[in-house]
């Protein structure tokens, strides 16, 4: 992978689309079902913001400009983790994730699901048994 500025990168094989990295982290989250929602791979998406970088690709150069939070959080993903749509400016598309990154933030949303399910089932136990909290 060749650099330019630190915010810029080369390489096709390197990144994967987020909608395609989006619908792996689907399969690994809810291996049970099938149909991918568009409107989950876009909140797959957001989680996915959250824990690793996302690119975008310039077409013409095949250069890769870095994301800021700033600028995922102004907007939303739309249309399967394809775009994010703004309510002021054009949409960002050819949005892409490191293919080396992602089964580290697949990992981690794993854990976090986990860890977020544990404690809503001990939320659960403690608010339908109140004399057993301690």
């Amino acid at each position: 992978m060749t650099s330019g500025t630190a915010d810029s990168y080369d390489g096709r094989v390197d990144h994967i689309p987020l909608a395609r990295a989006a619908a792996l982290a689907y399969e690994r989250l809810f291996p049970e079902q099938s149909a991918k929602d568009s409107k989950t791979l876009d909140m797959i998406a957001l989680a996915l913001s959250s824990v690793m970088t996302l690119y975008q690709r310039d077409m013409e150069s095949d250069a890769l400009r870095r994301l800021d939070e700033a600028e995922i959080a102004a907007g939303r993903f739309t249309r399967g983790a394809t775009t994010v749509e703004f309510p002021n400016k054009p949409p960002l598309r050819y949005l892409v994730v490191s293919r080396e990154d992602l089964p580290a933030a697949i990992e981690k949303l794993t854990s976090d699901s986990l860890a977020a399910t544990l404690a809503a089932v001990q939320q659960r136990r403690s608010c339908s048994n109140p004399s057993r909290i301690s």
